[in-house]
């Protein structure tokens, strides 16, 4: 009687032992989740960032281009279709400006919505592990034999 006692104790140990280092590891696995996740965030900052400064730099040429053929053309710089043409020129680049703006808000919301569903797999896991803990200490406690009593694997029939 006591060899199984024995081995009940070691084996809860066990489970005490194997659920804490797996606890230790989802929680290391979700740091990493979360750095890889901020990673990401400040690697789409700088591709946003570096877009717009590329639009900046296009608008320029454009409008030096569209000065340039004015002006080649006879038109000075404050004509109407100079006017025009820059304009336009100047609308674009915010329009594009704005829209690298939306997909980095996009991008941002993405990441924080997969950081929200890493964490919550976490917190499944963590109750798995509770659970199936639970179970083998019920099972070998001796189940629902010793709380009813007899035979209950024959059932009601």
């Amino acid at each position: 009687m006591s060899g199984i006692i024995a081995v009940t104790a070691i084996s809860a140990g066990a489970a005490i032992y194997s659920g804490n280092q797996q606890a230790k590891a989802t929680k290391k696995a979700a740091q990493a989740q979360q750095e890889a996740t901020a990673a990401q965030g400040r690697s789409a900052s700088v591709e946003a960032q570096r877009a717009r400064i590329a639009q900046v730099r296009e608008a320029r040429i454009r409008r030096g281009q569209v000065i340039s053929a004015g002006a080649n053309a006879g038109m000075g710089a404050a004509s109407s279709g100079i006017g025009g043409a820059v304009g336009s020129i100047a609308s674009q680049m915010g329009e594009n400006i704005g829209n690298i703006g939306q997909q980095q808000t996009f991008a941002e919301e993405t990441s924080a919505a997969l950081q929200t569903s890493a964490d919550q797999q976490v917190k499944a896991q963590r109750w798995q592990q509770i659970g199936a803990f639970s179970q083998s200490i019920f099972k070998q406690a001796g189940g629902f034999t010793t709380i009813f009593g007899g035979n209950t694997s024959t059932g009601a029939k």
